[in-house]
């Protein structure tokens, strides 16, 4: 994987106060910390951090971090958390991890689909229960997707995740669970029946106890 550069700045001001008036300005804090540095006060230009985090990697980017007014050390590092205003959706802080290029890291790999399932086709019905799995990896084996294969699936097949064949990582489960399963029409049918006459049972119940009082 290739590493980004993002320049930071010192930021030598802290305190909400001092937050506040580098976010008029059109910055975001940031600190930069790991278990090998010392936490280290920043100042982000938003618009570069959202270019580091455009490509196919997103937040699992690497990136070579330069810190302004600081040193003049390139640090290895990976976005840990970004702060969002609930309000305007803006960026309000960022978390920058310092990272050791020979030393695993955990992160979290989205799920990607390929292929095409003959039960689907056959008008089964795709349930995707993982959106993403938590890998370890070294910085540089990090993918930016899992590809899943689904061609060979048909009607009542699954995928657990003991079957996906790592590549230069290792997935983090504590059990077998399921990935994705094809179910037939008419189990979600039944499925969905069963839940409505629970859902009736239930609302008559209450009613009866209504009318006892």
């Amino acid at each position: 994987m290739e590493q980004l550069e993002l320049n930071a700045t010192l930021r030598k001001e802290k305190g909400k106060g001092a937050a506040k008036r580098l976010r008029r300005e059109g910055f975001i804090p940031g600190i930069f910390y790991g278990p090998d540095a010392q936490p280290v006060p920043l100042t982000l230009n938003p618009k570069e951090l959202e270019k580091a985090l455009s490509t196919e990697y997103g937040s699992r980017v690497l990136l070579k971090l330069s810190i302004s007014g600081y040193d003049k050390k390139k640090r290895n590092a990976m976005v840990k958390d970004i702060q969002i205003d609930p309000v305007t959706y803006r960026w309000i802080h960022a978390d920058l991890y310092g990272i050791d290029m020979k030393r695993e890291v955990e992160v979290e790999v989205p799920i990607k689909l390929i292929g095409t399932s003959p039960g689907v086709k056959m008008g089964g019905i795709l349930e995707q229960i993982r959106r993403e799995l938590t890998i370890k990896a070294l910085p540089n084996n990090i993918p930016s997707v899992i590809e899943i294969d689904i061609s060979a699936l048909g009607i009542g097949d699954s995928i657990h995740v003991d079957d996906i064949s790592p590549e230069n990582y290792t997935i983090v489960a504590e059990s077998n669970f399921t990935i994705l399963t094809v179910s037939s029409p008419e189990a979600e049918a039944v499925e969905e029946e069963v839940e409505e006459e629970e859902a009736l049972e239930e609302e008559t119940g209450e009613e009866t106890e209504e009318e006892k009082e």
